[in-house]
């Protein structure tokens, strides 16, 4: 059985239209169900973007049967889309996640419903991605045997998982507090990206609205990973507007015209397993610890970026005002190298 699509949107229309009619190309659309959901307008301006996306949403074509929740407030980022999982997730087994700015590729439903089908009885697989970056920042070691690959990490840009997974998340982190004492802890969550520790923070801070850092510490406090393409089967539309990616890059793009289709002879992971190398390249993709061209010594490159992702985790806690003492017991660091950093990062302008 197919498993139901939900698609979260808001207030960018034109984003909505061109995210319905992509995922409407795909070849199992036509047997798959699709349930909108609507957030509602936080303030009277925003009324107007709102009610197009509803219109554009009542007016999708091309798939077996269609609901559209339409919510009367605005729930916000996070208790939007949380509301809305638990809503699917009671009545059905499975769910493919779409976004309102996701482009995806013509394959994009036969990879997941096969990844989901795949993986369903394997304990250790949390969820199946659709995105990976792209070629230019995430090389893959060449002679890789596979077209997936496992990293501990959730990645929402195009996902789908199972009910006993995502039923499991505490959306409240009950003990995040044991965790926030903990630099090793700390440390081992970041084996995803150096930017996790501190996406969590500031969630739990109050500096963020969002939810998928709720369903990566979820997955790491399980000890499950993430399934992704080598490819990817999905493109970010809404870099530089969205709740969460206000500023346009166009590092992340990639090209959904290589992805593969999931054929028979589709190479899925048979023993799920990190590669390590595969790990060093995707973390150093989301996070880079160093701009590429540099010609020190192996070594010294190595020293050099490994306190450029310090740095990072520095710059990023500064930025949600965490107390440097505090830095300092989060990250492990010790007093005086945090005190230069945020010297430094005064001077560059990057930390009031």
């Amino acid at each position: 059985m197919l498993a139901p699509i939900a698609v979260f949107a808001f207030n960018r229309p034109d984003l909505l239209r061109q995210t319905l009619d992509a995922l409407a190309g795909n070849a199992l659309a036509k047997h798959s169900s699709v349930t909108i959901f609507c957030d509602g307008p936080r303030h009277e301006q925003e009324e107007p973007a709102t009610r197009a996306v509803r219109a554009v949403a009542r007016h999708t074509q091309g798939f077996a049967a269609l609901e559209v929740v339409e919510r009367p407030h605005n729930l916000g980022c996070a208790a939007s889309i949380i509301d809305g999982l638990m809503c699917m997730f009671t009545k059905h087994e499975r769910l493919i996640v779409i976004e309102d700015d996701i482009l995806c590729s013509p394959y994009t439903l036969s990879f997941l419903n096969e990844g989901l089908e795949r993986y369903q009885d394997s304990p250790t697989v949390w969820n199946i991605a659709a995105w990976s970056p792209p070629p230019a920042i995430f090389i893959v070691p060449e002679g890789y045997p596979y077209d997936v690959y496992a990293v501990p990490r959730f990645n929402c840009w195009g996902w789908a998982s199972w009910r006993d997974r995502v039923l499991s998340v505490d959306w409240h982190a009950a003990d995040f507090s044991a965790f926030a004492g903990n630099p090793w802890l700390h440390r081992a969550f970041n084996a995803g990206g150096a930017d996790l520790t501190p996406l969590l923070f500031g969630q739990m801070g109050g500096k963020l609205n969002t939810w998928d850092i709720l369903m990566d510490y979820a997955r790491f406090r399980q000890g499950r990973i993430g399934i992704n393409p080598v490819r990817a089967y999905t493109h970010n539309l809404g870099m530089g507007c969205g709740t969460h990616t206000t500023r346009r890059t166009g590092r992340f793009d990639t090209n959904i015209a290589a992805a593969l289709p999931p054929s028979s002879d589709f190479r899925w992971l048979e023993h799920i397993f990190v590669d390590q190398d595969i790990l060093s390249a995707y973390s150093e993709a989301l996070c880079p610890a160093h701009h590429a061209g540099d010609t020190q010594h192996p070594a010294q490159a190595r020293l050099q970026g490994i306190r450029a992702a310090r740095r990072a985790i520095v710059e990023k806690m500064a930025r949600l005002n965490i107390p440097p003492e505090r830095i300092c017991l989060l990250t492990g660091l010790d007093q005086e190298e945090v005190r230069l950093m945020l010297i430094e990062l005064r001077r560059e302008g990057r930390q009031h």
